[in-house]
Parts: C-alpha cells; structure tokens; sequence
C-alpha cells in the first residue's frame, strides 16, 4: 500500500498538483509513523521532500519548514549509515538534492521575516558546493539584514560574478556596497565565461559606480552615452536608470521626461513609476499624479510601489493622515522602499514630529546613504527640534559628501543668508557660485544668485543672470520673478510681458497673478511713493523662490540663525567657527 501510495504522490507532484501532493503526502506520513515495520529510511526520506516541496510551492511556509528539517536530518542519518539508496533518490529529481533543499529552506525563512535563521541554513553548505543562486540569495540576506559587517555578502556576490558575469543584480549591489568600479569591472573582465562584444558593460558599471559614489550628473551623462551609442537605445532599463539618476541630482524636469518615457514603456516598472510620482509632486504637475494614481484602482494585488504611488498622491494633495498610512502599508510588504521611508519623513516634518522623521531619514540612510535627501531631511529635523550642533553637522556633510551636487550647496546657502554671523552671511554669494560652476542653469542656485545681487543693489546682474536661465530653460517661477524685479525697477511694460509668460505656462501661479494686479493698480501719475509702495508689496511678498521644491522655507533657516530662539542645549544660535572655517576650507580646496 505504501508503495502505491508513494507512486501516486510522485505522479502527482510530476503533474505539479502541489495541492493534491499535500493530503495524498500526509497520509503516508502518518501510515508510516504507525507501521514501523515498513517505513524504511529511504521511502520517509522521499516523503518529507514530497510533502516539504508541495508545501513550499503552496506557499505553506511554515509546514516546509518543519518537513525541510526533517528530511534534512534524515539525509544526515543516511550518510553516517552510508545508505545506498540515497545518491539514487537525489540523481532521480535534482530538486532532492542538498544545495536545493536548503535553498528553498532559507526562501521560507526569509518569506517569513527570520533572515538568521535563513542565512545559517545556507552558511551550512560548504562554500565550494554553494551555486550561484545560493550565493546571491546569501548575500542579499547578508545585505538587507543591517549588519555593519558587509564582508560576507561582497564576497557572496564576487563568487556570484565569477560564473555569471552579467549577473546585474551582483554588480550593482557590490558597487552599492562601496567595492571599487574598477575592482569590480576587473572581475568581470576576467571572468572564465565572460561573452564577447561587452564594451559597454565597463560604462555600465562606471555609471552605477558614479551614481553610487554621489555623482549623479556624471553617472545620467555615462548612462545617456550608452542610450545614444549601443544599440541598448530606449531599452527601458536604461530609461530609468537615466531619469533615476537626473532625479538624485535634483533636476526633476528632466527627470519627469525620461521617468515617464520608461513608464510609456512599461507601465509596471516601479522603478520608474515611483520616482516618477514623487516628480510629479516636485514639480506640482497633480493632473499626472492623478493619472497615475487612477491606473492603481483598477488592480487588485498591491505591491510596495502600489501602496506608495498611492501615498504621494495623498501626500500631494495635503491628506498627511492617508499618506502616512499608505506609505507605511509600503514598507510593511518592502522595509528597504526607500522613497516610502523618505516619504514618511517628509511627512513628519510637515507634522513637527521631528523625532520621528529623524527615525525615517536615518533608515533610509541605512539603504541609501546615497541620497541627498536623506541628509536635508534631517538637518531640518534637527533644526525643528533646535539641536544646532547636529543640524550644523548634517548640513556640513551635505556639503562634503555631495561635493558635485548644486543642491548641497544651495541648502548651505540659504542657512547662511539668514545667519547673524557676519562672516558666514557675506559668503553666501560664494557658495552659490560654487553651485552655479558645477551646473550654471541650475534653476534653484540661479533664483538664489539673483536674489543676492538684488539685494546688494546689483539689479542688472539678476536681471541677466535670470534672462540667460529662461532662454535655456523656461521656468514660470524665474518669469515672474523677473517680473517682480522689473516693476521694481518702474520696467512695467516689460513686468507685464513676463507676468503673462508666467501665467501661460503656469495659469493659477498665484504670485504671477498677484503681479499683474499689482500692475494695474499702479498710478500712472507721478505719484512715486504711490507706485512705490504697491510694487513692493508685490515684490516682497514671498522672499523665498523654491524652484523644482529645493529651497528650504524662510521659517525652518531662522530656526537655526535666530536670536530670539531659545535653545535647549545652550548652545550659539549661529554657526559656529570651527563649524564655518572647516566647509569654508573645502569650498577654497
């Protein structure tokens, strides 16, 4: 009988009815726990794969896990009594054999959130016999586990390398993991079995290094060389990895063309769709956002990027409380969805639970050390809580880490405008120069040299410096400021004309508008201090221009440079020497 049986559990899991596998698998299991007298080692043996499997198919994790062990244990029983029928059971289905058993052991444990146990189920093969999905599914557990202590799973992922060198997945990580790009082309290159005609896999690799290593321009320019000279053109991957890159580096108009072409693509690419919704929102396009949002209600299995994209649209449109929630049902089917994490900060700064946003920023840190955002959401969390010192350190290591991205420079500026300290204060200016000589149309560094020069009386250089922006890049922020300078300066034929370039761009621009109706409430008469006056209340009205959503509000800088903010810690309202003399050092360097 329990030879039929065994015969018809094979058959079954042949035709893969796991389910059916399942009762058909347990009642030889239970026959042979009562009949000792026929349950021989190898036919248990086979059983407890049979049953372990179909339940791992079924996604019965829990019930594998158990039968996983025991036939694991019952493997080891036969090798000491040197079993002869073992080497036949496991030569008959390859997915019997050892390396394949604890692979599909560790799976369950890592479905199950208990990433020790899986890696300590792998770390008991030997590593000669490991292959190459088991090293990569070490090392990612290795990897996602937080462990300071990443020495395992580089090595993992370097065995993975060796014998599939165009394994993506193994490079990127070794290059996010901090190995050097050329280290890592190296092995690659050297690889036994590496294909012919792979030049543009060292371009690759140096782009993924230099996004990486904080160089996103030069990483979107290295992935954009390869767009236009392979025959790679379009492919979705490298689409977003190009709008990834523009994204990091803070050039979201950029970023929404090519995010949305890899999107057009492939509208199930959550790489692209969810930067591409945090874009929108940059960008206040909310008619997009909203399209995307409306092509999640039509499915019915959520992802992380579902739980997300529906996040940022709440977010956008100022739900925090839906948001919030949304964002954590994210992170709860992905903990390393880093922009959820973000998001959430971004949210507890909106609340001033700034505690909570610096537990966000700091565990996106932990994913993405890379990212700018993750440093600017924390300098004003400390700036929210009036911990000076550790604002000041954040900003300062924005500064250093980010020494090839304008917005670093442009956070720091803005700390300094609005500082007490005469020497920090007058050195805005060269900040934001060194902004502009890394990117000279950076729209932020450009609305922010030309709020300088205005206020230094420099109304001409503004003037340029904003006319040479819109010719390259129209901004219907940078008109209308242009706009505010001309009525200022009594230009109200040419005011009106970039108020009306503004508005067609951008038609509810409340500051446009307010523009225009300054404008026709201004006397034609002589009466200067008439004129005078209503320009200014136009023109003063919002002293921050936060083009692309990177200027920090007028409220969160005062926080640290106010003399009338009382500080927990006792410490200087102001930056501090060594604090300014250390940056002010690698600025000149």
């Amino acid at each position: 009988m329990e030879i039929i049986l065994l015969n018809n559990v094979k058959k079954l899991y042949d035709n893969e009815l796991y389910a059916s596998v399942i009762p058909t698998a347990s009642l030889l299991h239970t026959l042979l726990q009562n009949d000792r007298s026929v349950a021989t080692s190898e036919l248990e043996y086979q059983v407890l794969l049979y049953y372990g499997n179909a339940c791992y198919y079924e996604r019965q994790y829990r019930v594998a896990i158990k039968h996983f062990n025991a036939a694991l244990l019952m493997r080891k029983s036969m090798i000491r009594y040197k079993n002869v029928h073992l080497a036949a059971i496991e030569n008959t289905c390859e997915q019997f054999g050892e390396i394949e058993t604890r692979y599909r052991l560790a799976t369950c444990y890592r479905d199950l959130g208990e990433h020790s146990q899986a890696v300590a189920t792998l770390q008991a093969l030997p590593a000669k016999s490991r292959t190459p999905k088991v090293n990569m599914l070490q090392a990612k557990l290795v990897q996602q586990g937080g462990s300071s202590n990443t020495t395992e799973a580089i090595l993992a992922y370097k065995d993975v390398l060796r014998e599939c060198p165009l394994a993506m997945e193994a490079l990127e990580a070794l290059l996010e993991l901090g190995v050097n790009g050329i280290e890592v082309n190296s092995l690659v290159v050297n690889a036994s079995n590496v294909p012919k005609n792979i030049e543009w896999l060292s371009n690759w690799i140096k782009a993924h290094a230099q996004m990486y290593s904080r160089n996103h321009l030069e990483a979107s320019k290295t992935f954009q060389s390869i767009n236009d000279n392979t025959k790679f053109h379009q492919n979705e991957h490298l689409v977003t990895l190009i709008g990834k890159s523009l994204y990091y580096y803070g050039n979201s108009t950029q970023a929404q063309l090519y995010l949305e072409m890899a999107a057009m693509i492939n509208p199930h690419n959550w790489d692209a769709i969810m930067p591409l919704s945090v874009v929108y929102e940059y960008n206040q396009k909310l008619q997009g956002l909203d399209k995307l949002t409306a092509q999640m209600t039509n499915i019915h299995e959520f992802t992380s990027g579902h739980w997300f994209v529906m996040a940022q649209s709440f977010y956008a449109h100022g739900m925090l409380e839906k948001a919030s929630s949304f964002a954590y049902k994210a992170l709860t089917l992905n903990p390393r969805n880093v922009e959820a994490q973000l998001l959430r900060g971004k949210i507890c700064l909106r609340t001033k639970r700034h505690k909570d946003g610096i537990h966000f920023f700091r565990a996106a840190q932990c994913v993405a050390n890379y990212r700018f955002e993750v440093y600017k959401g924390l300098f004003y969390c400390y700036m929210g809580m009036k911990r000076c010192k550790e604002a000041q350190t954040m900003c300062a290591l924005a500064v250093r880490y980010f020494r090839n991205l304008p917005r670093s420079y442009v956070m720091f500026a803005r700390t300094l405008i609005h500082s007490s300290h005469p020497h920090p204060k007058k050195s805005a200016k060269k900040v934001i120069g060194k902004a502009l000589e890394i990117d000279e149309y950076y729209a932020p560094a450009v609305a922010l040299m030309a709020e300088l020069c205005q206020a230094e009386g420099e109304t001409q250089e503004a003037i340029a410096l904003l006319k040479k922006q819109v010719i390259n890049y129209p901004h219907y922020r940078l008109f209308t400021m242009l706009g505010d300078i001309l009525a200022g300066e009594k230009d109200l034929n040419g005011a009106l004309e970039y108020y009306t370039t503004a508005l067609s761009m951008e038609p509810t621009y409340q500051r446009a508008l307010e523009g225009v109706n300054a404008l026709g409430k201004v006397s034609w008469s002589n009466n200067k201090n008439e004129q005078d006056t209503s320009m200014t209340s136009s023109t003063n009205q919002d002293e921050e221009w936060p083009i692309e959503c990177d200027e920090p509000s007028i409220e969160a800088v005062e926080l640290l440079s106010s003399p009338a903010v009382a500080h927990d810690d006792g410490e200087s309202d102001t930056f501090s020497d060594p604090f300014w003399q250390d940056v002010d050092a690698e600025l000149t360097n």
